[in-house]
Parts: structure tokens; sequence; C-alpha cells
């Protein structure tokens, strides 16, 4: 694997993880209102941060940093949140809410959208295609890690 293959493989993985995280940043602001927002898009920052430290430095420590992150990200907001709270629920199974009111039949949101159909499938929706992204972003990841870590790789790095 060149280093080239290795650079794509990360680019990959970042567009599904950057995707994930705004998806599941829109969905929790709708939900929860504006003041998280900020640390949305710090969440939204830091994989583009930890990539670049990556690809600059070349370290494992680098690498490493970025995959826990990304999986991180995908286990509270894609696993925790968007599988066993709104896959669940739409698959007609009990669902694990981690939020007041969640187990609601309409879930209350701080944004509203032009009925209350409407923004149960946003919310709902937003809430699955979180998991999906996350899914994508997950199995990116690993295929960037494999090929950064790969010997010929580590070798161009060491020249």
């Amino acid at each position: 694997m060149s280093i080239h293959q290795s650079r794509s493989a990360g680019t990959n993985s970042l567009v599904a993880v950057v995707a994930m995280t705004v998806v599941t940043s829109i969905h929790h602001v709708y939900r929860l209102g504006l003041e998280v927002l900020i640390p949305a898009l710090v969440l939204i920052a830091l994989p583009v941060l930890l990539l670049r430290w990556q690809r600059r430095s070349g370290t494992r420590l680098a690498l490493w940093a970025y995959a826990g992150l990304s999986l991180s990200i995908f286990s509270w907001f894609a696993f925790l949140d968007g599988f066993l709270d709104h896959v669940i629920k739409a698959l007609g199974l009990q669902n694990t809410t981690f939020l007041p009111g969640g187990d609601a039949e309409t879930v209350p949101t701080v944004f509203h959208l032009w009925s209350t159909q409407a923004g149960d499938l946003f919310y709902e929706g937003t809430g699955i295609l979180t998991f999906a992204l996350g899914l994508l972003a997950m199995g990116l990841t690993a295929a960037f890690v494999r090929a950064a870590l790969s010997p010929g790789v580590q070798q161009e790095l060491q020249r």
C-alpha cells in the first residue's frame, strides 16, 4: 500500500466521520436548541484537526487519536443514540432513550417544522441517518488505520 492510498483512505474516513457528526449535530440542535451548537462545531472540527496532525506527523499517536475520537463519536451518538433509540423505535421495538421525554409518542423539540408528523420524521430520520453514516464511518476508519499501518506506508514515512 502506498502513502497516496493511505491519504485517500484517510480522506474517505474523514468525510464519513464529519458527515456523521454534522447529521447528529443537526439532530441534537433541533431537539435541544442552539446551546449545543458550539459543542457541535467543536466536535465537527476535532476529526479534521486530528487527521491533519496525523498527516503532518505520521505518528501512531496521531493516528490512534483520530481513530479513537471517531470511535467515541460513533459509540455515543451513532450507536447509543442513533441505534438504541431511533433505529430500535423505527423497528417497533422498545427503544432505549437517554433524554427526558424521549419515550413520548412525540418527542418535544426546541424547533418545529410545518407539522408534528414532519417534525417527528425529521427527528427520527436524522437519528437513523446518524447510525447509517456511523457504520460507514467506522468501516472507512478501519480501512484507513489498516492502510496507515501497512508496511509500505511505514517505510515511506521513515524516508
